[in-house]
């Protein structure tokens, strides 16, 4: 790991947000429990932190639903370690419908320049939606990965999201096809790039997730099947023009890796649609610990892994093979539970506890 490289979150402070009015925190760089009562707070707190990776949160697509009833703004400052002993300070603030963000006492004004700064994973009950959602879910989280772990990805997924743009305006402008086949150049070239990142880094990964899996659930072969997003024996600048009636008609590009999808197999089976919800959180588990240690080995910045309700439909064999793993990860975890006793982690060192009641968080001693 590179002498800069991220350790975790080492203290938040929180004001406005959702049902914390104040809160002023320092966190463990190994685990955090966080207990109470539903609709203490306990989500709110792992919301704020993921706000703090993501600019975005989890749960409101509304962002103005983030502030504290009755107030004008929200504000969260958090400090990310690193491996050298120095801190990052982190500022974000929602008013009027508007973000301030600042980074190490500069104003932030690309949201896209916070990305590897504090990576962040979160599973809640909506992660299956990685398994049984559509494709987008799982473009955006092999888009997050790689925005971590490959500098020129970020540069390469702008700069086809830019042209993609422009020749869907020209679709729906109905501009003639010369003058809308003048993108598909550029397009391609950008696309080339992108799915052959994702194919690379797809290939790395899978034996990282079998790794975990094998631990969650022992004697089951996992493979990642990865479409590109047009036919697999046709080059992508032909399956544009192929499709250009189509597109025209409809107003929008059907080929090109914003269609690319991957699918999560166990024993060559669709994970949605062979095994009970529990199994199907463990795979989800040991999809987003292989992402992170493969990042890990890559010597990605670190960032933290949040499990909102841990005991939620996996069973207490389940739940500690799933801890072990986290153990042996060496991220920053941060789980909620509903009491204490609900996860086992009597042997994790280093642990903090926290209690939420009405949004008063408070620090167990």
């Amino acid at each position: 790991m590179s002498a800069t490289a991220n350790i975790g979150l080492q203290s938040l402070d929180i004001e406005n947000f959702r049902n914390i009015k104040r809160a002023s925190l320092s966190f463990s760089p190994s685990i955090n429990l966080i207990t109470g009562l539903n609709a203490a707070g306990k989500t709110s707190l792992l919301e704020a932190i993921y706000c703090l990776g993501r600019v975005r949160s989890f749960r409101a697509l509304n962002a103005n639903h983030l502030v504290h009833e009755g107030e004008s703004s929200y504000r969260l400052v958090g400090r990310i370690g690193l491996t050298g002993g120095r801190t990052i300070p982190i500022g974000m603030e929602r008013l009027q419908g508007n973000y301030r963000i600042h980074l190490e006492g500069q104003s932030v004004q690309r949201l896209s320049d916070l990305a590897g700064r504090f990576p962040v994973q979160i599973m809640t009950s909506d992660t299956a939606n990685i398994l049984s959602g559509g494709p987008g879910y799982r473009r955006q989280s092999l888009d997050w990965a790689l925005f971590h772990v490959e500098q020129g990805y970020r540069l390469l997924w702008q700069r086809y999201s830019r042209v993609l743009r422009q020749r869907n305006a020209a679709l729906r402008a109905h501009a003639p096809p010369a003058q809308i086949m003048t993108w598909d150049r550029e397009l391609t070239d950008a696309a080339d790039g992108l799915d052959r990142l994702r194919h690379d880094y797809i290939a790395d990964l899978e034996p990282y997730i079998q790794n975990e899996l094998e631990s969650l659930l022992p004697g089951r072969s996992l493979s990642l099947r990865y479409s590109s997003g047009w036919p697999r024996d046709v080059a992508l600048e032909t399956a544009l023009k192929n499709n250009l009636d189509k597109d025209l008609a409809q107003g929008y590009t059907h080929c090109g890796p914003h269609r690319a999808d991957m699918l999560l197999l166990v024993d060559s089976k669709p994970v949605q649609n062979s095994f009970s919800r529990g199994q199907q959180k463990a795979m989800i588990v040991a999809f987003l610990m292989g992402q992170v240690k493969f990042q890990h080995a890559l010597n990605a910045p670190r960032g933290a892994l949040l499990l909102d309700d841990l005991g939620s439909e996996l069973d207490e064999e389940h739940q500690s093979r799933i801890l072990l793993c986290l153990k042996e990860i060496g991220t920053q975890v941060f789980v909620t539970a509903i009491n204490s006793h609900t996860a086992k982690l009597a042997e994790w060192p280093g642990m903090k506890r926290f209690h939420v009641e009405h949004g008063v968080v408070r620090e167990v001693l």
